[in-house]
């Protein structure tokens, strides 16, 4: 057992070692194959030891995707607020946030929105995390439509349709464009896109 695991694990960071272990796991096997006794044994602990933390595979997926969307949430919010009082940089800035984490943690973005067999009933925290996400955007949307930076249209519409273009964007990046694109061609996909989205609106 690595020595700085043991020590992690005696200061009571077995949860975050989990956590941190189950990322790359679901990057070389994906969720189907994640175990938490496969986990347990990388760590050097006992098999029964994640069970203290994580009632079973679900619980820990959903934790997973709760700490990403609360990451997402302040990564947005960031960024919303380094555009001062500017409603149109601040929903290009949180587009192109979202677009960044998804790229920085592709695993629990795709985990958060897959959901794979999560039952979200069980698991209130990983629903209401998600909704604090969403709420980032519709409410700079809403300022937008309150201040005049954008159209007087149903806000449902808008906010559905520009997570539509950077949700899009950054699956397709992840999915297509990662690997054969230089870094400045995907910037400027990204800073084209978001610009879109702002005029249609």
């Amino acid at each position: 057992m690595n020595p700085k695991l043991k020590q992690s694990y005696h200061h009571g960071n077995l949860r975050e070692q989990l956590m941190d272990v189950a990322v790359a796991h679901l990057r070389e096997l994906g969720t189907e194959k994640l175990s938490l006794r496969a986990i347990a044994r990388e760590l050097g602990v006992s098999q029964t030891a994640p069970y203290r933390h994580f009632k079973d595979k679900d619980a820990l997926l959903a934790a997973l995707a709760t700490d990403g969307f609360q990451l997402l949430t302040q990564e947005m919010n960031e960024a919303i607020a380094a555009t001062s009082d500017d409603t149109i940089s601040a929903l290009q800035a949180s587009g192109t946030a979202y677009i960044k984490f998804a790229r920085q943690h592709p695993e629990k973005y795709r985990l958060m929105f897959g959901r794979p067999n999560i039952d979200t009933s069980a698991h209130p925290d990983l629903v209401s995390s998600g909704q604090a996400s969403f709420k980032v955007l519709q409410d700079v949307i809403q300022r937008g439509i309150n201040d005049g930076s954008f159209k007087d249209q149903p806000a449902p519409l808008v906010v559905n349709s520009a997570w539509a273009i950077v949700h899009g964007l950054a699956t397709l990046i992840l999915d297509r464009l990662e690997d054969k694109m230089p870094e400045s061609a995907i910037e400027a996909q990204i800073a084209f896109s978001t610009r879109v989205l702002i005029e249609k609106i």
